[in-house]
């Protein structure tokens, strides 16, 4: 087995599953198949509609391999995961999460993601130095995720928090309107940034894993080298992030955390400038997207296709990265 793939999938439509079984079974050989299910609505997604869900898991349970399965939580509602600011109520969108996950008909190992969805204004962010915020997070974070993990423990379900892009919405052009926070969402700061320099070691202590999304992680480098560094990261990371990579966070990985592949293109400005994510593999900007791949595969690292698509019948983009895996 060269590693385990996941195509995401949205389980509320049956047609959805059927797409992606569909585009499972084109994988080369040697990759096995998984599903991804992605939750939409927030805590909606996890309590009232569940029941579809699961029905329609159930119709086609004979073709998804029943080894694993991952859920992953919607980031949207912005305010159900802030785990700042709806601490609380975070925190019982992920329990409910995890009875989701748990209560799913099929899966014998189970794995949650989600966001932490930090968000705080330019204002709240410098108000406390890198020192504070760090001890806010082990005062006021870490006590809720180990409350998380311990909760998941007791239901055999794995959790892994996903990594996010820096700025946190900078795909998000100008023209786009929607505030959080009382401030654009182009705007929303970050304090728990997770990479290997900071963040992993932290979720770890708390007995949770990682999921990279490669396509976020990139973001953060090349925002240390750009003009906006010091609008969005801490003054003494940026140095270090500067003669850093990509690279070190997947070499930072275990064989037990989570990688969402995908490429990315273009960067974040303030002026205009947006990057992109979720480009189909090989397309984007990261030019060792292939030695990347090879590593994780090295070492049984599982790998979710999260590739953004128009056609979520055909998905040509997926099948496009399903061509690039092929060709290693």
């Amino acid at each position: 087995m060269k590693n385990y793939i996941f195509i995401p999938t949205y389980a509320g439509k049956a047609s959805d599953i059927q797409a992606s079984l569909k585009i499972a079974q084109s994988l080369s050989q040697g990759y096995v198949p998984g599903l991804m299910l992605v939750i939409k609505g927030g805590v909606l997604g996890v309590g009232i509609n569940s029941r579809v869900q699961y029905e329609n898991l159930v119709r086609y349970q004979a073709e998804i391999n029943n080894e694993v399965v991952i859920v992953m939580l919607s980031v949207f509602p912005l305010e159900e995961l802030d785990i700042i600011h709806h601490a609380l109520f975070a925190v019982n969108h992920i329990k409910q999460g995890i009875d989701f996950t748990s209560n799913l008909p099929l899966g014998k190992r189970k794995i949650l993601t989600f966001h932490l969805n930090d968000y705080v204004s330019k204002e709240e962010f410098f108000s406390r130095s890198k020192k504070e915020w760090m001890e806010y997070f082990k005062q006021n974070i870490a006590p809720l995720l180990k409350e998380i993990g311990t909760y998941a423990r007791e239901k055999n379900i794995e959790v892994k928090i996903e990594t996010v892009p820096l700025p946190q919405f900078g795909d998000v052009p100008l023209t786009d309107k929607r505030t959080y926070l009382g401030v654009s969402l182009r705007e929303l700061r970050s304090p728990f940034y997770l990479t290997h320099l900071c963040g992993f070691t932290e979720i770890r202590e708390q007995n949770l894993g990682i999921c990279l999304d490669i396509c976020h992680a990139r973001t953060i480098y090349h925002l240390a080298r750009s003009k906006e560094a010091k609008e969005f990261l801490f003054s003494e990371d940026i140095d270090f992030l500067k003669n850093t990579s990509l690279e070190e966070d997947v070499h930072s990985l275990l064989s037990t955390d989570l990688v969402h592949l995908n490429d990315g293109k273009g960067f974040y400005s303030r002026e205009s400038g947006i990057f992109y994510e979720g480009v189909a593999l090989g397309e984007g900007d990261i030019p060792n997207l292939r030695e990347i791949v090879m590593h994780l595969n090295g070492k049984k690292v599982p790998l979710v296709l999260e590739i953004n698509e128009e056609d979520f019948e055909q998905r040509p983009h997926t099948r496009t990265s399903i061509a690039f895996l092929s060709s290693l």
